[in-house]
C-alpha cells in the first residue's frame, strides 16, 4: 500500500476520511447473512467524502488486520 496515493478531495491513506471497507466473494456473503462470521477477499480504503477508492489489499495480514473493525462494500 502506498501511502502517497490521494483521493479527489487530496486525502491521504493516513487520514481519518479514508475508511477500510471489505470485500467478499459470493459464499462469504451467504455466510454473513446467515448470520455467521466469513473472510473477507479484499480490503479497500475508500473517501467518505467522495467516494473514491484509493488503495486495495489482498494480503492475508492486511485482511486480518481489518477483518472485524470495517464495513462492507458491496
Amino acid at each position: 500500500m502506498n501511502s502517497q496515493k490521494k483521493c479527489k478531495c487530496g486525502f491521504t491513506l493516513s487520514d481519518p476520511m479514508i475508511v477500510p471497507k471489505t470485500k467478499y466473494n459470493k459464499k462469504g456473503y451467504f455466510w454473513l447473512s446467515m448470520g455467521y462470521s466469513a473472510k473477507p477477499v479484499e480490503v479497500v480504503f475508500q473517501c467518505q467524502n467522495c467516494g473514491e477508492i484509493i488503495d486495495s489489499s489482498t494480503d492475508e495480514e492486511v485482511i486480518e488486520k481489518y477483518r472485524y473493525n470495517s464495513d462492507i462494500i458491496q
